[in-house]
């Protein structure tokens, strides 16, 4: 009865040591940095368009800064 449970505990201890070195390499680190703005850009993959930032206001109010897009219908 001895050996039987010493074999499953070390066996248990195995698996679950591989498991923990086997989701250590599968979720890769990620850092992140505070010190720098991250520029992103979103443009479109067909035609190589992107979008930008400039500034849009309706009647009667003041100018805002707004994310710029174009809308083509075929």
């Amino acid at each position: 009865m001895k050996i039987d449970f010493y074999t499953k505990s070390v066996l248990t201890i195995i698996a679950i040591s591989l498991t923990v070195i086997a989701l250590k390499i599968v979720t890769p680190t990620a850092y992140a940095n505070q010190q720098k703005i991250q520029k992103v850009v979103i443009c479109d993959p067909i035609t190589d368009r992107c979008a930008r930032v400039g500034t849009a206001s309706k009647s009667g109010s003041e100018p805002a800064n707004v994310l710029l897009t174009a809308n083509y219908n075929d």
